[in-house]
């Protein structure tokens, strides 16, 4: 049902809202890389740098690739590592940002 807005005295009437999309409904991206591809980045920080495919998120459009977007991990304690610590570890990126090298 349209609401009702108030204005200079007349009635004016909006249009319903369209509904949103379901919550967790995720477009699945096909990717051009998969796990073990070699690839070479093409733009960024690490333009230039060659590394294998540890993972693919197509939910995302994003690769996790060795050696490239390494960002320092703040770990807490636990009993596993008792003292907690940083620990570099490797970030995704966006897939078309690498290419497939043969």
């Amino acid at each position: 049902m349209p609401r009702r807005v108030r204005g200079k005295g007349r009635k004016h009437f909006l249009r319903a809202r369209r509904p949103a999309p379901p919550r967790g409904v995720r477009h699945l991206q096909k990717l051009h890389v998969k796990k073990d591809d070699l690839v070479e980045v093409l733009s960024g920080v690490d333009k230039g740098k060659r590394g294998k495919v540890l993972r693919a998120i197509p939910a995302e459009g994003m690769v996790v690739v060795e050696g490239v977007n390494r960002k320092w991990k703040h770990l807490r304690r636990s009993q596993e590592n008792p003292q907690g610590g940083r620990v570099q570890r490797e970030m995704p990126i966006y897939a078309c940002k690498v290419k497939k090298v043969d």
